[in-house]
Parts: structure tokens; sequence; C-alpha cells
């Protein structure tokens, strides 16, 4: 798997003007060092792709999660990035994302059976 993938985005960066992406991670930790929340993605051009973010479920409701949201998008925004996208399942956070500006542009039904994939963007606020 990893090799198939591997050649796959060799071929995919030998057609893109701008091969290069950047990671970003953003932690959040208790008085113990753990971490308790977290975002995580990366940078591509003009786009900020978010594959994760988490917030212990003892934290929600403190506006962790938008804080950490902020916080990649501004560091996206300083990187050059000019809008976001990523997904979330029916039984996540749909509505929070919608709630910070977010658009949602595509949804699988019935996955992976009874719930929905939904796939979001967002024009990120630059100041252009």
């Amino acid at each position: 798997m990893i090799e198939i993938r591997s050649k796959l985005i060799d071929f995919n960066l030998s057609h893109i003007e701008l091969k290069e992406t950047n990671p970003i991670a953003i932690f959040v930790h208790n008085e113990a060092g753990e971490k308790v929340a977290g975002i995580s993605g990366e940078t591509h051009g003009n786009w900020l792709e978010i594959s994760f973010l988490w917030v212990d479920e003892t934290l929600r409701g403190q506006n962790i999660g938008t804080k950490l949201m902020e916080a990649a998008e501004l560091e996206a925004m300083q990187r050059g990035c000019k809008k976001s996208f990523l997904d979330t399942f029916s039984f996540q956070a749909k509505d929070f994302y919608i709630k910070l500006g977010y658009e949602e542009v595509f949804a699988l039904d019935e996955y992976p059976l009874p719930s929905k994939r939904h796939y979001f963007v967002k024009k990120l606020k630059c100041n252009d």
C-alpha cells in the first residue's frame, strides 16, 4: 500500500507546479504535559487542509476547538493560504464547522453505513 501511495504521489507531483507541502500541528497540554487537544493538517499552495481536530471530551464546550481552528487558519494565512478544507462525519462536528464559517460542498451518503461524510471549504480572511 505504501509503495502504491508513493508512486501516485510522485506522479501527481510531476503534474503540479507547487510540489512542497508543509505540515501544521498545534497542541494543548494539561499540567502533566499530556496532550488533551490538537489539530493537524498541512498547507499546500493556497490551501490549508485540516486532517484531524480532537478535544478531550472533558474539555469540550470551552472554545478550545475554536481556538485551535483559528490558530491553524492564522498560521495558514501567514503561509499564504487563501482557503481551507476538511471533512467530518455526521456524528462528529458538522455544526461546529458551519458555525466557524465553513460551507458544505459535498456529502457522501451512507458512509460508511448509516452515517454521512461531509466535505467543507472556507475562504480565509486574508489581507489582500
